[in-house]
């Protein structure tokens, strides 16, 4: 089992936690629904974040809008779980999207590509002023679009790699990190690997678009391996 690498906050503890650690940059988890496989699942990526920042988890929607409308602000907030996506958590998705709007970076990742039904997503992103949508689920290795992210992350960010993710479409090519190369092949566990018959314009599994001052983060990939890792603290804007 995982050592605990988050600290969880309640709505008593948050006005004293939240200056807890203040040399290091916050880290803000909005984990909804948080999953009980999580700290198990992300204890690498926790491990990591924890050694270069205060990390904290908030599960309430109230403290979640109230902790991203307060100073400090968070350095980057990842929104782990599908549960932000419903209606009765559109508020904490608006205090996202204004902490975005206003110089923020918000990464959406881990179980929410699990478990968050397609025909959410469209609307979801939406609401943030993103064109987003889901295409399709797919198990291949993708390559590093360099262009993209510049010789400084691309030297720390794996070249290539395979994952199993939740694709999606209508992505600038500016704010693509990851494509699908020539040679990429749909992979499965009981079929031999598949060419990839169609590829659509502005599809990938990892992005990360500048929204208003801040800027917005995808991640697909829907295992916790060392590249997701790197990718994490990359979009962060936390060191190696």
């Amino acid at each position: 089992m995982a050592t605990q690498q988050v600290v969880d906050l309640t709505t008593e503890e948050a006005t004293t936690e939240a200056t807890t650690e203040a040399t290091k940059p916050l880290i803000l988890l909005v984990s909804l629904n948080l999953a009980s496989s999580f700290d198990d699942d992300y204890a690498s990526l926790c491990s990591q974040l924890k050694s270069k920042a205060n990390l904290q988890r908030v599960e309430e929607k109230s403290l979640a809008i109230r902790l991203l409308s307060k100073n400090p602000r968070p350095l980057a907030v990842l929104v782990t779980d599908e549960s932000i996506a419903l209606d009765k958590n559109s508020r904490a998705w608006e205090a996202v999207s204004r902490y975005v709007l206003q110089g923020g970076t918000a990464v959406v990742m881990g179980h929410f590509p699990c478990f968050i039904s397609p025909d959410q997503l469209r609307p979801f992103f939406a609401k943030a002023g993103v064109p987003w949508d889901a295409l399709w689920d797919r198990h291949t290795t993708v390559v590093l679009n360099k262009e993209t992210v510049g010789d400084d992350l691309a030297a720390r960010l794996p070249p290539r790699y395979n994952q199993k993710a939740l694709f999606i479409r209508n992505v600038e090519p500016t704010d693509i990190w990851y494509v699908m190369s020539d040679d990429s092949v749909v992979k499965s566990y009981v079929f031999a690997p598949a060419p990839i018959e169609e590829n659509v314009h502005g599809e990938t599994s990892v992005a990360l678009k500048c929204v208003g001052t801040g800027k917005l983060g995808y991640i697909g990939d829907v295992n916790a391996g060392e590249e997701l890792t790197a990718i994490v603290l990359a979009m962060c804007g936390l060191p190696a």
